[in-house]
């Protein structure tokens, strides 16, 4: 079964364009990562500096466990404005059931 999560970065105003890089720098190798069907960075247009990251994955994220994702978490230590938001989603039937 398949996992899906929702992340909200928040980066200082002065740490927008490394923390961005940063980002960046996860995707190939989370995307190249067992089990992951999905990996996407996107940036608010409204919100500068506010990334966002939906990621699904079959193997229930075991790229955190990798030297790669634990290196760049450790790199936006004192760039974020807040912690990293995390949210865990769940498909929803398609019909409502009354």
């Amino acid at each position: 079964m398949t996992a899906s999560i929702f992340a909200a970065v928040q980066a200082k105003p002065d740490a927008v364009l490394p923390v961005e890089a940063a980002l960046r720098r996860m995707m190939p190798l989370t995307r190249a990562a067992p089990g992951c069907i999905r990996y996407e960075l996107f940036g608010a247009k409204e919100r500068p500096g506010t990334f966002h990251l939906l990621e699904t994955d079959a193997a229930r994220f075991s790229h955190r466990a990798s030297q790669h994702f634990a290196a760049r978490v450790a790199s936006l230590s004192g760039k974020l404005a807040r912690e990293i938001e995390i949210e865990r989603l769940e498909p929803l039937p398609h019909a409502l059931s009354e």
